[in-house]
């Protein structure tokens, strides 16, 4: 029999909620770090499967595909670089962005603590900023069986923020109308 979490909240006494919204990482829900490695640890030990999680990680902004090379640094804590290659950002926005087609030495991660920075030296808007990232998902690509990382840009200033929204916005009014002429020459040739 699997182990849910209603067996997890009974063994530890909690409400199945508090349950829930800790293993669902709820950001809206605040409960002690205590209890929060008290749950995850109780799970574990009861072998709860934790690919049912419903979002072990929700996109607090919307992105704008993009596809644009970038260049991406693993640097570790120390500051010293792991790795370096390229990617494609698939998507980006004011949170952070998909990249895809990762091409990098080493072909790892580190085991110790990291991060990415990522140039988009061919995005004239966002030329000049050093996106620094921490990787909130990796996943593989159904189609090509490569992986993609989803990063969170971390330590972001105001005005860094406001640019990739600026740009995102600009590019998302691009799509919109790029859109809007298919739809009408599609139109055009249907009444034709």
């Amino acid at each position: 029999m699997a182990v849910s979490q209603r067996h997890i909240a009974e063994h530890l006494g909690l409400d199945r909620t508090t349950v829930t919204k800790i293993l669902n990482r709820d950001p809206k829900y605040s409960a002690s770090e205590a209890t929060k490695e008290k749950v995850f640890q109780v799970a574990e030990k009861l072998g709860y499967d934790f690919t049912t999680i419903r979002r072990p990680f929700k996109r607090e902004y919307g992105r704008t595909p993009i596809n644009a090379p970038c260049e991406v640094t693993i640097a570790l804590e120390s500051g010293e670089v792991f790795d370096t290659g390229t990617a494609i950002a698939r998507n980006i926005g004011v949170g952070g962005a998909l990249l895809v087609r990762l091409r990098f030495t080493k072909m790892v991660l580190p085991l110790q603590n990291f991060t990415l920075l990522v140039k988009f030296k061919e995005i004239k808007e966002l030329g000049e900023l050093v996106g620094e990232c921490e990787i909130v998902r990796l996943s593989d690509n159904s189609e090509s069986d490569e992986p993609e990382l989803g990063v969170r840009f971390i330590n972001a200033n105001h005005r860094c923020r406001m640019r990739i929204k600026e740009y995102v916005e600009v590019k998302t009014r691009e799509i919109l109308a790029e859109r809007a002429r298919r739809v009408a020459r599609a139109e055009q040739k249907a009444r034709a």
